[in-house]
């Protein structure tokens, strides 16, 4: 047996309530809210089977609780969380106190994915993710979207990382009303309301100039709110934000973090490593150059091909800042690009050249332009120091200790049996054995 299943409340509460989402997302919610389904036991029956799945937002990877923000976002659990994939504040809330909670989780990672969601709650939550920092280090993560109100929460955190292709921004508030007054009367209703003569304002006539006035005075309001917000939880000021932060729309990727939504980009897994070793995936991952007004990045964590790109393009922009575009000639061209293939032979060189425990010297010679020779060279001379220190080393212990043996034996032991004779006689003494 189906049944038809339409529920004109989901649709009257979707279109009512004030949203901060993105709105290709929102018309999805809407048609999703209005439309009418043949839905079969068996469909209903699937449906509790995801929502039981996901009812256990936060998960445990070793000593990290991670908390899912999924979906479109409302305050409350209701028929959207419910089919349409959806989170509520209320359930990260609880999920964030739980996980603030265990003795065993020393960070927090909030896996953000949503298009963003309902004004209300919003704010409340991202306070309570603040709250957090100074006591459990927090960190969002965006691999593919955190926009409107998803961005907001994601910017309450310690840390913002976000994957390379990730959208962020469309900071703002939409409110939506619907007019029926053609369909009723087409249909023949009429509906008078009395409204108490002390509030004159609790129904605004959207037909108005003066109606529209106030509508749009309260969603400017609760925008200004976001934006603020933002702003203080990203460490930049009103201004900036109003500015780069995409003024509605939304940024990818590494625009994201040039202008300071964002700290760096990683993947969720390389996030997730680095909390679980009590890192910082900022400090691993990039700097945030708008709140900073640095642009470094951490060099050992790229490819040499990547390393060698960046460093190549580096040298083409520093050559072109000495000339104008009119005296741009084929001949300044080539030498730009003879460059920039030195330059990535260079480090491609000596990255190929790089022992263990030589990372940070060929981050050096990376960055002084030293050739791959001289840091060849560099590494024979301190392997040559080591290996001399290293045949010191046993030679004294050798000399000291030759006259020990093993466990009373009468023959004196030389060189490197002498040198394990020793290291065997001060372990049994030290164990009485």
């Amino acid at each position: 047996m189906t049944v038809n299943v339409r529920n004109p409340l989901i649709f009257d509460a979707a279109l009512t309530a004030n949203w901060a989402m993105d709105e290709s997302a929102l018309r999805q919610i809407m048609e999703i809210a209005a439309r009418e389904t043949q839905i079969t036991p068996q469909m209903l029956e699937a449906y509790r089977g995801q929502e039981l799945e996901r009812s256990e937002r936060a998960t445990r990877r070793g000593n990290v609780a991670v908390i899912d923000v999924a979906g479109p976002l409302f305050k409350r659990a209701n028929l959207m969380t419910t089919f349409c994939g959806a989170t509520a504040y209320e359930t990260v809330r609880r999920d964030l106190q739980a996980a603030l909670d265990n003795v065993s989780v020393a960070a927090i990672l909030l896996n953000i994915h949503s298009p963003g969601g309902e004004a209300a709650g919003v704010a409340e939550l991202a306070s309570a993710i603040n709250e957090v920092r100074g006591r459990k280090r927090i960190v969002s993560y965006a691999g593919d979207q955190a926009a409107s109100a998803a961005f907001w929460i994601g910017t309450a955190s310690d840390e913002f990382l976000i994957g390379p292709t990730a959208a962020l921004g469309s900071m703002g508030v939409v409110a939506g009303y619907r007019d029926t007054s053609a369909q009723d009367a087409a249909r023949g209703i009429k509906t008078i309301e009395f409204v108490s003569s002390q509030s004159p304002y609790k129904r605004v006539d959207l037909n108005s100039q003066e109606g529209r006035d106030r509508v749009q005075a309260r969603v400017d309001a609760m925008a200004a709110v976001f934006v603020e917000t933002v702003a203080s939880y990203r460490g930049v000021s009103v201004e900036h934000a109003l500015e780069h932060f995409g003024q509605g729309d939304v940024l990818i990727g590494k625009a994201a973090v040039d202008a300071g939504m964002a700290d760096g980009i990683a993947t969720f897994e390389q996030v997730l490593a680095s909390l679980a070793r009590g890192d910082s995936p900022k400090e691993i991952f990039g700097l945030n150059p708008a709140a900073t007004g640095q642009t470094e990045t951490e060099t050992m964590d790229k490819t040499p091909e990547e390393l060698a790109e960046e460093a190549a393009a580096a040298t083409a922009a520093s050559a072109a800042t000495t000339q104008t575009a009119e005296t741009t000639t084929a001949e300044n061209v080539d030498a730009a690009a003879e460059a920039r293939t030195a330059e990535r032979k260079r480090i491609t060189d000596i990255m190929g050249l790089t022992l263990p425990g030589y990372e940070a010297d060929a981050q050096k010679a990376i960055e002084t332009g030293s050739s791959a020779h001289e840091f060849s060279a560099m590494i024979v001379a301190a392997e040559k120091t080591k290996r001399t220190k290293r045949a010191e080393a046993v030679k004294e212990d050798t000399d000291a200790n030759a006259g020990l043996a093993p466990s009373g034996g009468s023959e004196a032991a030389t060189g490197d049996d002498a040198a394990v004779n020793a290291i065997l006689a001060s372990f049994k003494a030290a164990t009485a054995n």
